[in-house]
C-alpha cells in the first residue's frame, strides 16, 4: 500500500513537470525559428536570380534593389537604318510572329523564343540557374529564315554594376581594353565583387566551331578595329540607376564613331560595309561599371553568357550546360503536370498542353522585381462639381521595391493592384509559396493610411514606359482590392492541409473561398514540433507552406494589422452618401461610391469607359464598389477567425451581412431585373442606372447575393445567358447589346469580352451550382458555363496560333483580337478555365 504523497515530493514532481514543459516549449519555438529561418533564406536562393526585366525581351537581375543588371539585344547589321530598329524593350509595334516563353520556372529557369519577321530571324534562348549557389547562364541560338543565311545579326550582351558601395562593388574586365577585339573561339571574361553574392565571374563565350562570324574585305574597313569578325568589348562608367539606358549608350556610341570616321575619311568614294560601321570600338580609353561585348553572325550561331559565384562548388560550364537545360526543361514538364490538371476536353491533348504551358510560363516570365521613387500627388482635390479631369502634380516618394507580374511586356511591363490578383489565381495553383511571395511584396507598400496606389511606377525604367499624365498617382483613388480575395484563398489551401483528408485539389479554383476555414485545425500550431526541416522539394515545388503552415500563420499574423488599415481605407475614403439624400437601407452605413471619376471615365474601378451615370454627382452610389467592400470584409473576417480575434471575427461578420442586405436594398431594381449603380436625378430623387452588362453581374460574381435569394439568381444568369443581352460564341461580352452605350466611344468596355470577368462568371456559376431553384434554371446554368468554356479556350487558342500572342480582349461579333497584345496576365485565367470542370455536377 502506497502512503499519501509528501508535500515536498509533490512541489518536486511539479517542478520537474514544469521545467520539462518549458523545455518542450523552448525546443518547439527553436524549431519553429529555424524552420522560418530556412523557408527565409532557401526562397532567397530559390528567387534571386531571373529575367526579372520583363520590359526587355532579355533582361536579368537578381532580387536586390542596387546590383547586376544585365541585358542582350539584337540588329540586322546589313544596313545602318537597323541601327534604330534595335530589339531590346518589348514593342507590340515591331513585326514578331509571336516571342515569349515556352516553359519558364522562376526558380529554375527555361526557353523563350522570338519569331523576328522583320529581320528574318528565330532567336532562342535559355536562361537556367542553380538554386544553392546562385549561378545562372544564358544560352543564345539564332536560326536565320530560308533565304536569309546570309545576312548579319549583331548581339550586344550588357551587364553593368550598380552599387551604393562602388569602392568594395566592382566588375572590370579580366583582360584589358582590346582595341582590335578579340578572335574567333576567344571568350571575354568579367571579373567582378559584390558585397551581395560576393566575388564572381562572368563569361560571354564565343561558341561552338560551327558559328561564322561576318566577314569582309579589309577594303570595306576604314579602320582595322571595325572587323566584324572580331568580338568587340568596351566598358564606361554611369550613374547608378542608368544602366537600363545600354541602348540609347550603345546608341550615342556608335554615332560619335561614325562621326569620328567622316571627319578622318571624307573621301565621299569611299563605301565602308554597314557591318564595320556598326562595330563598337573604344574612342576614350574608358573603363567603368557597365560593359558592352558585341558579336556578328551569319547563318545559324550559339553562344552563352555564363555568371558563376567564385566561392561555389558547382560552377556552370559552356560544356555542360545542354544537360542542365534539359534537366529544367524536364522539371518543368513534371512540374507542370503534377499542378496544373487540364479537365476535358482539354485533358491529354498536346495541342492544348502545349498552349497552356505557354501562358502559365509567360505569365510566370513576366514577372519582374523593381526599384525606386515614384511620383505621388497628396494636396490636389477632385472637383466634384465639374468633375473634370485634373492635371496630378506629383512628388517622389520612396524608394520602394516590388516584385509582382505584369500584364503586358510590351504595353504594360509594371504592376498593376486590381491585375495583380487575377494573375495570381492560375499562379496560386502552379506555385503557392512564388504567390505568397507576391502578395508580401505588395502588401509591404500599405502606407500609414492604408493606401496602395494601384499603378505601381517605380523608378526612371519604369517611368520611360509610361506617358506623363498617367505617372502620378492619387492616394484618394482606390481599385478593386483582388488581392484580398486571392489571400483569402491561399489561407484556405493551407487551412485544408492540414486535415490528412482534404481533398486539396478542391481548393484550385477560387469557388471556395467562401467556405468557412475549419479554425481546430489550427491548434497549437505554432508550437507544434516539425518532423524535418525545409527540403529542396518543398522550395521547387512551392509548398513550403502546406508542409509548414506555420509559416502561413505567422504572416498572417505579421500582416493583420497592415491588413486592417487598408480595409478602413477603402471603407473610409471610398464611403457613398445615405442620410443626406434620405436613403433608408436597412442598414445605415454601407454604401460606396469611387473617388476620381470623371463625366467619360470610372478609371478607379478598372473598368475605365463603362457606362455610368451620366452625370456625375457625390449622391452616385456604385454596385461594384460595395461588392468588393464585401468581399475585403468576407476575407478579413476568416483571416480574423483564423488567428483566433473573436471582437474582430464579430465585426466582420456583421459588416459583410449589412453589405448583402444593402446591396439588395440599393442597388436591385425589380423594373430592369438586374443590380445597377444608383445616382440621382435633377430633383436629388434617386434613380437607378441600369447598363446592363458586367457591372450588374458584381453582386453575383463575387458572391454576395444569398443563395436564398432565388428570384435574382435566376434573372442573372437569364441575363447572362441571352445572346441578345450578354452571351456570344466567345465570351460574355461586357455590354448588352441592347444598352444605347454599345460599341460607342472608346469601346474599351462597352462590347469587349474580357477574360478576368469571364473567369469569375464561370467561377460564380459553379459556385452555386446547388442553389438553382429548379431542374430547368441549373440546366440553363450548365449550358451557359459548358459552352462559355469551351468558347473562350477555343477563341483564345485560334488566335494564338494564328498570331503568337494572346489579347487584352477579344471582339463579341467576331472573336478577332483587341487591345494589347501579348496580354499574358489576366488573359492567362485561360489556364484556370481549362482545370475548371468540364460541366457542373449537383451534389
Amino acid at each position: 500500500m502506497v502512503g499519501p504523497i509528501s508535500t515536498v515530493a509533490l512541489t518536486f514532481l511539479l517542478l520537474l513537470l514544469q521545467i520539462s514543459t518549458a523545455g518542450s516549449i523552448a525546443t518547439n519555438e527553436q524549431d519553429h525559428d529555424n524552420i522560418v529561418n530556412e523557408y527565409n533564406q532557401a526562397t532567397d536562393k530559390s528567387l534571386l536570380w531571373g529575367p526579372y526585366r520583363p520590359n526587355a525581351y532579355i533582361g536579368i537581375r537578381p532580387r536586390l534593389d542596387r546590383s547586376l543588371i544585365s541585358g542582350l539585344f539584337w540588329f540586322n547589321s546589313d544596313s545602318m537604318d537597323n541601327l534604330n530598329k534595335i530589339r531590346h524593350y518589348c514593342d507590340q509595334s515591331l513585326d514578331f510572329q509571336g516571342f515569349g516563353w515556352e516553359r519558364y520556372d522562376p526558380r529554375i529557369g527555361g526557353e523563350q523564343v522570338f519569331k523576328d519577321n522583320e529581320f528574318k530571324l528565330d532567336l532562342r534562348t535559355y536562361f537556367v540557374k542553380n538554386q544553392e549557389d546562385g549561378n545562372w547562364a544564358l544560352r543564345v541560338k539564332g536560326t536565320p529564315r530560308a533565304g536569309f543565311e546570309n545576312s548579319a545579326t549583331s548581339l550586344v550582351f550588357y551587364t553593368g554594376l550598380e552599387s551604393d558601395d562602388p569602392d568594395n562593388d566592382i566588375l572590370l574586365s579580366s583582360f584589358g581594353t582590346p582595341k582590335n577585339g578579340l578572335d574567333k573561339g576567344e571568350s571575354v571574361k568579367l571579373l567582378g565583387s559584390n558585397s551581395a553574392f560576393g566575388e564572381f565571374e562572368i563569361e560571354i563565350t564565343d561558341g561552338p566551331t560551327t558559328n561564322k562570324h561576318k566577314s569582309i574585305p579589309s577594303k570595306q574597313m576604314l579602320d582595322s578595329s571595325l572587323d566584324p569578325s572580331k568580338t568587340h568589348y568596351l566598358s564606361l562608367r554611369v550613374p547608378n540607376d542608368n544602366v537600363w539606358r545600354a541602348e540609347e549608350i550603345f546608341q550615342v556610341l556608335i554615332q560619335e564613331s561614325v562621326q569620328k570616321l567622316v571627319q578622318d575619311f571624307p573621301d565621299p568614294k569611299l563605301n565602308p560595309d554597314s557591318n564595320s560601321l556598326l562595330q563598337l570600338r573604344d574612342l576614350q580609353g574608358f573603363e567603368g561599371n557597365l560593359h558592352f561585348v558585341q558579336k556578328t553572325f551569319v547563318g545559324e550561331f550559339e553562344f552563352d553568357i555564363i555568371f558563376n559565384v567564385e566561392k561555389s562548388e558547382d560552377k556552370f560550364q559552356a560544356e555542360n550546360l545542354g544537360v542542365k537545360i534539359n534537366d529544367t526543361l524536364k522539371q518543368f514538364d513534371s512540374k507542370f503536370n503534377n499542378k496544373i490538371k487540364l479537365q476535358p476536353p482539354f485533358q491529354n491533348v498536346d495541342k492544348y498542353e502545349k498552349f497552356a504551358k505557354e501562358i502559365l510560363s509567360n505569365l510566370l516570365g513576366g514577372i519582374g522585381y523593381y526599384h525606386g521613387d515614384h511620383l505621388v500627388d497628396r494636396e490636389s482635390e477632385f472637383n466634384e462639381e465639374t468633375y473634370e479631369k485634373i492635371q496630378l502634380k506629383g512628388e517622389s516618394e520612396g524608394p520602394f521595391t516590388l516584385f509582382t507580374a505584369s500584364p503586358s511586356r510590351t504595353f504594360f511591363p509594371r504592376g498593376f493592384y486590381w491585375d495583380e490578383g487575377f494573375h495570381l489565381i492560375p499562379m496560386l495553383q502552379y506555385d503557392m509559396d512564388l504567390t505568397l511571395e507576391i502578395l508580401k511584396s505588395w502588401f509591404d507598400l500599405i502606407d500609414e493610411d492604408g493606401w496602395i496606389a494601384r499603378e505601381q511606377i517605380l523608378g526612371e525604367e519604369a517611368r520611360s514606359k509610361v506617358p506623363t499624365e498617367f505617372q502620378v498617382q492619387s492616394p484618394k483613388i482606390a481599385n478593386p482590392p483582388t488581392l484580398m480575395l486571392v489571400f483569402e484563398s491561399l489561407l484556405k489551401r493551407v487551412a485544408a492541409a492540414t486535415d490528412t483528408d482534404a481533398d486539396t485539389a478542391s481548393f484550385n479554383q477560387l469557388g471556395d473561398i467562401d467556405s468557412p476555414i475549419d479554425v481546430e485545425k489550427f491548434d497549437d500550431i505554432t508550437t507544434t514540433k516539425t518532423d524535418s526541416g525545409i527540403s529542396q522539394t518543398d522550395i521547387f515545388n512551392g509548398e513550403s507552406h502546406l508542409k509548414h503552415p506555420q509559416l502561413m500563420m505567422d504572416y498572417a499574423r505579421e500582416i493583420y494589422p497592415k491588413l486592417q488599415t487598408h480595409y478602413e481605407w477603402f471603407r473610409t475614403t471610398q464611403r457613398g452618401e445615405l442620410e443626406e439624400f434620405e436613403r433608408e437601407p436597412t442598414y445605415p452605413t454601407e454604401a460606396y461610391r469611387w473617388r476620381g471619376r470623371t463625366f467619360t471615365h470610372c478609371l478607379p474601378s478598372g473598368l475605365d469607359d463603362y457606362p455610368r451615370a451620366p452625370i456625375p454627382d457625390i449622391a452616385e452610389l456604385n454596385v461594384d464598389l460595395i461588392s468588393w467592400i464585401g468581399v475585403m470584409t468576407r476575407s478579413m473576417k476568416e483571416i480574423a477567425k483564423l488567428l483566433d480575434m473573436e471582437d474582430d471575427y464579430q465585426r466582420y461578420s456583421r459588416i459583410e451581412k449589412e453589405i448583402m442586405q444593402n446591396i439588395q436594398d440599393l442597388h436591385w431594381s425589380d423594373k430592369e431585373k438586374t443590380y445597377c449603380d444608383v445616382s440621382v436625378d435633377g430633383n436629388d430623387e434617386d434613380m437607378f442606372v441600369c447598363n446592363k452588362g458586367y457591372i450588374s453581374l458584381f453582386p453575383f460574381l463575387l458572391k454576395q447575393i444569398d443563395a436564398s435569394n432565388l428570384s435574382n439568381l435566376k434573372h442573372i444568369v437569364e441575363l447572362i445567358s441571352n445572346p441578345k443581352e450578354l452571351f456570344t460564341n466567345y465570351g460574355i461580352r461586357s455590354l448588352s447589346r441592347q444598352n444605347k452605350f454599345y460599341k460607342t466611344g472608346e469601346d474599351y468596355w462597352r462590347s469587349p469580352i474580357w477574360y478576368n470577368i469571364n473567369y469569375l462568371i464561370l467561377d460564380s456559376l459553379k459556385h452555386y451550382t446547388n442553389d438553382y431553384a429548379t431542374e430547368e434554371l441549373f440546366q440553363l446554368a450548365n449550358k451557359t458555363y459548358t459552352q462559355t468554356r469551351l468558347n473562350l479556350v477555343n477563341n483564345a487558342f485560334k488566335h494564338w496560333k494564328k498570331t503568337g500572342y494572346l489579347y487584352e480582349q477579344y471582339n463579341d461579333v467576331n472573336g478577332s483580337p483587341k487591345g494589347a497584345k501579348h496580354f499574358t496576365g489576366w488573359t492567362s485565367l485561360i489556364v484556370s478555365i481549362m482545370a475548371m470542370p468540364e460541366s457542373l455536377v449537383r451534389n
